[in-house]
């Protein structure tokens, strides 16, 4: 059977660093490439719920991610006053795994890049691909530089936007606006936000995710234009009208807001690529196969799953290499499909709360099954993917 020896990773996030760092650890030379000059990651915070947690625990990192984030086994959905919908307690984790742990894009972000550098993947920033010669026993990538390289195969973890993927399948499947967007914002963190918050409004949600003993993002989901975009001068006041309903933290969120704030906005766009997710000696996973609302948070979890799985795939070796990249394909689509399925119509539910009839109607439909329909996504989620560690 073929060996995989050389592999370029494309794309720096969460999915891109762990598949690196896994397949450097199994011997294979990465190289992994990022378009950004800088790691100057954007967005606010990563709420990472067990299985996530158990792809760091696989790879040495759990305490450190741990140490960083802020662990907490429960949610809560209230109404736009934070009056109690709702409460329920994850079935995730186990003795050793905690239920969630969220921290900031960044940490996450620091922690896996240095375990990538460590395992001795070689980085490079500033570059994408912008060609692809798959042939039966190898891939020729050419980068934006103009360099071309040869490698036993390309992993495409590079993002909504993926070049990768527009090489297996071009245009036919792309991320669509959802008429839906998310604006957050890092803010103070009260005492009493000790876990995942939804405060069901009419017209829209907003709530709040802890990040550390000091700190919480505050995020806010409601229809939006497609294309819409904002001036960042404009974006308190946006924001400011869009939370006007909402008491408790949330009020004084929206009215402590400036142009100092950073205030990150960005559009709902899902998709779900139809598997096999690679062709010849290219493959992808991540926001380049997938991309998910927000509201189980598993975008990141579902990457660094993907990543590890297809590492583990890779270096068997026991049949030729699209027999493995087949493999994968296989083991990843069934379970993101149901985290995308899931999501989107837990997004499509609440956007659809209109009066404040409605409102009450979903209030008392939460009360008596929320919990119980999240226990069935937690028991699912909560089944492991990692058999095994790699060190």
């Amino acid at each position: 059977m073929s060996e995989v020896r050389k592999v370029l990773v494309a794309g720096g996030g969460v999915g891109g660093l762990t598949c690196a760092t896994a397949l450097a650890r199994s011997g294979v030379a990465v190289t992994l490439i990022e378009r950004r000059p800088a790691f100057d990651i954007p967005g606010v915070g990563l709420g990472q719920p067990a299985n996530a947690l158990r792809v760091y625990d696989a790879l040495g990192l759990l305490d450190e991610v741990l140490a960083t984030g802020f662990v907490y086994d429960r949610m809560h959905i209230f109404d736009p006053h934070r009056e109690l919908i709702a409460e329920h307690v994850f079935l995730l984790g186990d003795d050793r795994i905690p239920a969630v742990c969220a921290l900031s894009r960044r940490e996450l972000h620091t922690i896996l890049l240095r375990a990538a550098q460590k395992a001795g993947v070689t980085v490079r920033l500033g570059l994408s691909v912008t060609d692809i010669l798959d042939e039966p026993d190898g891939v020729t990538v050419t980068l934006s530089d103009g360099r071309s390289e040869r490698f036993d195969l390309l992993v495409g973890f590079d993002g909504i936007r993926s070049e990768t993927r527009q090489h297996l399948v071009g245009t036919a499947f792309v991320p669509r606006p959802s008429g839906f967007g998310a604006w957050r914002v890092q803010v103070p963190r009260p005492d009493y936000v000790r876990g995942m918050e939804f405060l069901q409004g009419v017209g829209s949600k907003t709530g709040a995710m802890p990040l550390n003993d000091e700190l919480m993002y505050v995020f806010h989901i409601r229809p939006e234009a497609p294309e819409a975009w904002f001036e960042k001068s404009d974006t308190p006041a946006l924001l400011r009208e869009r939370l006007a309903q909402y008491g408790s933290y949330v009020a004084e969120v929206s009215a402590g807001l400036t142009e100092a704030s950073d205030i990150v906005y960005s559009a709902i766009e899902p998709m779900l690529l139809p598997w096999p997710w690679f062709r010849g000696r290219v493959v992808i996973g991540g926001d380049a196969a997938h991309a998910f609302p927000p509201h189980l948070t598993q975008g990141a979890a579902m990457a660094a799953e993907d990543a590890f799985v297809l590492a583990r795939e890779v270096v068997r070796d026991d049949i030729p290499v699209e027999g493995r990249l087949m493999r994968y394909s296989k083991n990843r689509y069934a379970r993101c499909a149901f985290v995308y399925a899931f999501a989107r119509q837990w997004l499509e539910d609440e956007q659809a709360i209109r009066t404040p009839a409605q409102l009450e109607a979903a209030r008392a439909e939460m009360t008596l099954n929320a919990s119980a329909r999240i226990a069935a996504s937690d028991r699912i989620l909560n089944s492991p993917v990692v058999d095994e560690r790699i060190s």
